[in-house]
């Protein structure tokens, strides 16, 4: 069986459909949180994470703060130090055996590595994802939501830009597209598990 490595648009359903496929392949299941416990194991301190997740790095105010900083070269080592973690991290789970990695950057992370899936799930109407979103986040109003889908993708795309040099939407980047709009959730799991077991 191999692995799988997904990025997502916020409110797609990409996280549900990692859970999904994890939970029927019996394997591990890895999102950001899981992977700074795993990180612990390996005796990786990625600590400060949250200080560097998808929500800040690549921001311009971020990138501001940081070249304006007066430890600007100790920022940008410590900043080095917490991705090179995850990294080694999201490899030594990899080494495992077969494991679900949601995000940060898994999927340029893992490419090299012949068994491994790597997947974008996006939804091509924006107004499901929106209601997916209002639906199962902590919003009360559409607007709210429709807010919230566009700051978590922009910071995903900053994020995955900022250590990929890529851009995260680019299909070249991945061997599969899914699109929600179009499959449901347990389609789109169907898939992959088809293809994890090829």
């Amino acid at each position: 069986m191999k692995s799988m490595a997904i990025e997502r648009e916020f409110g797609s359903g990409g996280r549900d459909i990692g859970i999904r496929i994890a939970k029927e392949a019996q394997i591990p299941y890895y999102d950001g949180q899981l992977l700074i416990e795993a990180a612990k194991r390996y005796g990786i301190e990625i600590a400060d994470l949250k200080e560097f997740d998808e929500n800040k790095v690549g921001s311009l105010l971020y990138n501001i703060a940081m070249m304006a900083g007066y430890n600007q070269y100790e920022n940008m080592v410590k900043i080095n130090e917490i991705f090179y973690g995850m990294k080694e991290t999201i490899k030594n789970l990899y080494a495992e055996g077969p494991a679900v990695f949601i995000g940060r950057c898994s999927t340029e992370i893992l490419k090299s590595c012949e068994d491994v899936v790597t997947v974008f799930v996006r939804c091509s109407d924006k107004e499901k994802r929106v209601q997916r979103i209002f639906d199962k986040e902590n919003v009360d109003t559409m607007q709210k939501a429709r807010r919230l889908m566009d700051r978590k993708d922009w910071g995903r795309e900053r994020y995955f830009k900022f250590w990929t040099k890529k851009d995260w939407k680019d299909e070249k980047n991945y061997d599969l597209i899914l699109d929600t709009a179009k499959l449901s959730l347990e389609e789109c799991s169907e898939i992959l598990l088809k293809r994890m077991n090829e």
